[in-house]
């Protein structure tokens, strides 16, 4: 299943905030302030010089304000507009649902496609990658195209991310992104054909591969009662969001009950189903879109590494007898 955790855009970020840092936008008040101090303490550039008191002060700040909203804003997340797509769109997602890729990323649970109102999506990721969201942005322009929206949320061609791969000692392979959708994907067979067509110092009859690569990359979000946890494509939605857009075609995976969700959702979500399902006022997107409840900070960027190790036996003794 594709949805085992977040995944990142595959365009990743640009290369200048790489160099520099990433610019963040990264929510305050929740879910914990042991885990907001050290994050500071380990990915903030300069991180370690800012007092963890003061750091404290703004999270309690920020606490208070969600506190405030469990009154003023509880069973928000179940007004969501969760809609049929538009007409013009249904063409285009009859073709994406046919396609192997959903067809094999989306096979748990049943799954739509909808037309979503994004404000009111509940979120488990804390921060979102503004360098990144900018030019995402950029890519909305003033066309508001229905179908080039959709192709933004539910692209059905690839671009992804290039892969970097160092051969270690031992038979070792680390494969390296700077998009953390990077992941081994199911072990296969080689076909007979697939088998021959290598060039080898003799006939090869079969094999394994250890494919590497990346999730769906479709907007997609976990539904169970009236709500939407959103699930991949933070960047995307934030900056539709923040760009003025509403509504959004995305991909949603209904579960009714816990051993769905543990199939499909991140692991974010399944340490805590309480709070994004049952919270009166759990966080939601339209949250990273207010300073009461944000701070920007400049992060050291991250990359994803895939490491495999292979390890060979071949032995020679009796077959195996068979009694009659």
């Amino acid at each position: 299943m594709e949805s085992s955790h977040h995944q990142a855009d595959h365009s990743g970020t640009t290369t200048q905030s790489r160099q520099s840092g990433e610019r963040i936008v990264k929510l305050l008040g929740q879910p914990h302030l042991a885990d907001y101090l050290r994050f500071f303490a380990s990915r903030v550039i300069d991180g370690e010089t800012i007092s963890p008191k003061a750091l404290a002060a703004e999270w309690r700040k920020a606490n208070d304000r969600y506190y405030a909203l469990l009154t003023e804003q509880a069973g928000v997340a179940e007004t969501i507009e969760d809609l049929p797509l538009p007409a013009a769109l249904e063409e285009p997602a009859a073709k994406l649902a046919a396609q192997d890729h959903y067809l094999q990323a989306y096979n748990s649970v049943h799954t739509d496609i909808r037309w979503v109102e994004l404000a009111k999506l509940v979120v488990s990721q804390g921060s979102v990658g503004l360098d990144h969201s900018d030019g995402l942005r950029k890519k909305l322009g003033d066309d508001r195209a229905l179908t080039e929206l959709f192709d933004f949320c539910l692209p059905r061609t690839h671009r992804p991310a290039p892969v970097s791969m160092v051969r270690l000692p031992g038979d070792r392979y680390i494969f390296t992104s700077q998009s953390t959708d990077l992941r081994f994907h199911e072990t296969q067979r080689m076909t007979a054909a697939q088998a021959q067509s290598i060039a080898s110092f003799g006939p090869v009859t079969t094999g394994l591969m250890l494919p590497v690569g990346y999730g769906a990359n479709l907007l997609s979000g976990i539904g169970s009662d009236k709500r939407i946890v959103l699930q991949n494509g933070y960047h995307r939605a934030y900056s539709m969001l923040a760009h003025g857009i509403t509504h959004a075609p995305m991909v949603i995976e209904r579960v009714s009950c816990l051993d769905e969700l543990n199939l499909v959702g991140s692991d974010d979500v399944t340490d805590d189903p309480a709070h994004y399902f049952r919270s009166p006022r759990p966080p939601l997107l339209m949250d990273f879109l207010d300073p009461e409840l944000t701070r920007q900070v400049v992060v050291h960027p991250l990359e994803t590494r895939v490491e495999i190790e292979i390890k060979v036996r071949t032995s020679t003794g009796p077959a195996p007898r068979h009694v009659a």
